[in-house]
């Protein structure tokens, strides 16, 4: 089994970087969209108003082409064919032909039903009781049908029109739509000389003009939208592309590195473990007995052997996790043997330090299938961690539980606990917590302990308050090892010490 932790990392950074890089796009197109709508849409109010204040201009100048008093005298259809009829129809005709978009001109009455107008006039009702092809789509039907004077208009469905088309001019904020075609509205009051109205003229504007108009200065914002994303589009694809080529050119220089020291480490591990074998022969007087100065100075040089040895395993530890060749050799380990192991070696470590090491262990543990190198590169750094970081007269305790078929393990001390600010990145290659800068470390411990942990399917996480201490919480799955398990085992160490493969 082989650690993919670096790989999935690299991935997902990879992944992230992409995806940062088509959100930036996202974004940029959807802002560049609301922009082009937001200008489209304020050309289009734009243009409205000033067709509204065209168009009123109009209704208010044929306002007073009218003689209110030739007006008063059409009543209704006995009037038709009168002087003030024709009169009033061809002056209707005449704004009419002045303005070709005008497609209709009349002249509405108010009545006592606040509701209800009358015709007085209708540009196209010369002679309203003819039968013509009004919308001209071939057929004479109700639609052609002629307005008469005195007949009724509904104005209760266009309450602009009903309240203020006697008292000022108006114009429909909306366009309408119908079998003529696409209209705009506007109202103008004929004023009496009492300044008050009882008639007002209203005229019905085509206004394709203005929807080609619109839709001619549509076109720009389209193809500005539009190149504007094919540019965007364009940079972020470039983007993401020397992105990518930027991480797997740091990616191939990252492995080139890591196989570097992975293997200067395993060059460095042979002799450095040979000098350390040799100092601790001379120690031991198997070549010749040393002086009480000669055994001081080579239990120091054994000391620093030692710690430069670790130091080399560890480096070699980092360089498989970040390669992905940390291999997971599961062994049947005995963990009441494991953990007394451990706790032998951390002992005096801790009374060195005055610190009171409190450990919690199960009477009985099973032997179960784990890597044994594994959890002690765990286990040692936490407990090391813990009496390295807590200062003379603290507490370091120790709890082991086996339940359900987990194994768990807390590691919690008194020192100096971990900053908030720093906690999210404390199992990084190379980090170290701000508070503990002046104390020796490499800031490869946690990240080795986890990746141990989790090459093995488990899991670890810390709790911590800075000045108070810290805890660490390791959970792993056991597989209880088997007589056959056993078996297979020794038959491994036999073909080992035989030479086989």
């Amino acid at each position: 089994m082989k650690i993919k932790t670096n790989t999935n990392n690299q991935r997902v950074k990879e992944f992230i970087g992409s995806f940062s890089s088509y959100l930036i796009l996202i974004v940029f197109t959807i802002l560049t969209l609301f922009v082009t709508y937001f200008l489209y849409t304020r050309l289009q109010e734009i243009f409205k108003q000033k067709l509204q204040s065209r168009i009123i201009a109009i209704a208010t100048t044929a306002s007073v082409m009218f003689d209110e008093k030739e007006l008063s005298k059409i009543k209704g259809p006995e009037n038709v064919g009168s002087d003030a009829y024709d009169k009033t129809i061809a002056l209707l005709q005449q704004i009419r032909e002045r303005n070709k978009d005008v497609k209709f001109a009349y002249i509405l009455r108010k009545t006592d039903d606040p509701n209800t107008l009358t015709f007085v006039a209708d540009a196209d009702s010369l002679h309203p009781y003819e039968k013509i092809d009004l919308n001209q789509d071939g057929k004479i039907d109700e639609s052609d049908q002629l307005n008469a004077p005195g007949d009724e208009y509904d104005v209760s469905e266009f309450p602009t029109l009903k309240e203020f088309g006697f008292v000022m001019p108006t114009v429909d904020d909306e366009l309408a739509v119908d079998q003529w075609g696409t209209f705009l509205s506007s109202s103008s009051p004929i004023w009496r000389k009492d300044k008050t109205a009882n008639e007002f003229i209203g005229i019905d504007v085509e206004v394709s003009d203005y929807l080609i108009s619109i839709n001619a200065a549509l076109r720009p914002y389209i193809f500005f939208t539009i190149f504007l994303i094919v540019i965007l589009t364009t940079q972020t694809v470039i983007l993401v592309r020397m992105w990518g080529t930027r991480v797997n050119l740091l990616k191939e220089l990252d492995r080139q590195k890591d196989e570097l020291i992975s293997i200067v480490a395993h060059q460095l591990g042979t002799p450095v473990t040979s000098v350390k074998w040799y100092i601790e022969m001379l120690i031991d007087g198997d070549i010749g007995k040393l002086t009480g100065e000669q055994q001081k100075q080579m239990k120091t040089m054994h000391a620093i052997t030692v710690n430069l040895s670790d130091l080399v395993s560890m480096i070699l530890d980092v360089s498989r996790l970040q390669l992905g060749k940390m291999k997971v050799d599961r062994t049947d380990l005995n963990l009441q043997e494991f953990f007394g192991e451990i706790v032998a070696i951390m002992d005096p470590k801790a009374e060195e330090k005055e610190i009171k090491f409190v450990k919690s262990l199960p009477k009985d543990m099973p032997t179960a299938m784990l890597d044994k190198r594994l959890m002690r590169m765990t286990l040692e750094n936490l407990l090391s961690n813990a009496i390295k970081y807590t200062p003379t007269g603290g507490e370091v305790d120790f709890k082991v539980t086996v339940k359900d078929g987990k194994l768990s393990y807390v590691v919690r001390d008194t020192g100096c606990g971990i900053p908030k600010a720093d906690q999210g990145r404390m199992f990084e290659k190379l980090f170290r917590a701000t508070n503990v800068r002046k104390v020796d470390g490499n800031g490869f411990g946690l990240f080795v302990a986890k990746g141990a942990v989790e090459a093995q399917g488990g899991s670890i996480r810390f709790e911590s308050e800075e000045n108070k201490g810290t805890t660490f919480f390791v959970e792993l799955s056991l597989k209880i090892a088997t007589e056959q398990d056993l078996e297979s085992q020794k038959k491994q160490e036999k073909e080992k010490a035989s030479g086989k493969k």
